[in-house]
């Protein structure tokens, strides 16, 4: 597979369709496949915080999720085939995993767990290849905690684990505990996992493919993201001037042989 680099990260060259027919079709070896989704929320932490850029550096696939970062890469004239959003490659996934394979989810809270495992169930999942765990906050801060978690993850015999917490703890956790988490695939899907719970109405068709979905999700939570997407966002100017000079702030990242 071949890539092009966006943000010092190294971009998958893949559709939506041949990405999903990888996992499907490749049992994880080697350890951790970290696929993570770039959206404009990425770019920004991603000049900030160290442990993020490790994250990147060594995740397995990056796509490109967010319109503003789909815009920019097309403007740029790069070989971006399509953007690839997370809740979309959540729901198909969930479509197409083979039942002989065996879940593991982490989710914000157990009522969105106890969906999951019931959506997978109903696919054909027998009952015990599907689980799920709801952390404390501050988890990952916590070694027993991550501990704990681990055991889990690993005694239910992983193969592909999901997490729902938001960057960056998802990915960060992840990267920092891949040395025993065995080979697995592992994503990052934040709300995307909401979404496929039933538990978050996602926005309509129209104003995702307006690339507006930010807007809508604004709407309907606007206490907890108004500072994302109306202050911090701001921070994308000086990381595309950097991008565009070449200077990536964190190297090469993703999409590992």
């Amino acid at each position: 597979m071949t890539s092009t680099t966006l943000f010092g990260a190294r971009i998958s060259d893949l559709t939506q369709d041949q990405l999903i027919s990888t996992v499907v079709e490749t049992p994880a070896s080697g350890g951790v496949r970290l696929l993570v989704t770039m959206n404009l929320d990425h770019v920004v932490r991603l000049r900030r915080d160290p442990a993020f850029r490790v994250a990147y550096s060594h995740a397995w696939a990056v796509t490109i999720d967010g319109a503003p970062v789909f815009a920019y890469a097309r403007a740029r004239g790069l070989s971006v085939p399509e953007r690839i959003t997370g809740a979309d490659l959540v729901i198909d996934l969930a479509r197409a995993l083979p039942t002989m394979r065996r879940l593991f989810f982490v989710v914000s809270a157990p009522a969105i767990g106890e969906q999951l495992v019931e959506i997978f169930r109903a696919r054909g999942f027998p009952r015990d290849a599907v689980a799920f765990a709801s952390p404390e906050f501050g988890f990952e801060r916590d070694e027993g905690q991550s501990a704990r978690l681990l055991s889990t993850i690993r005694e239910h015999r992983t193969t592909d684990l999901i997490f729902g917490l938001g960057a960056p703890k998802s990915e960060v956790w992840i990267d920092r505990h891949r040395d025993r988490l065995g080979d697995v695939y592992a994503y990052g899907f934040g709300a995307g996992l909401d979404f496929l719970a039933g538990a978050t109405r996602r926005a309509p068709l129209l104003v995702r493919r307006l690339g507006l979905e930010w807007l809508w999700r604004l709407g309907t939570d606007p206490t907890r993201l108004w500072r994302r997407y109306l202050v911090d966002s701001w921070a994308i100017l000086p990381a595309i001037r950097e991008d565009l000079a070449g200077r990536a702030p964190h190297g090469k990242a993703g999409l590992e042989d």
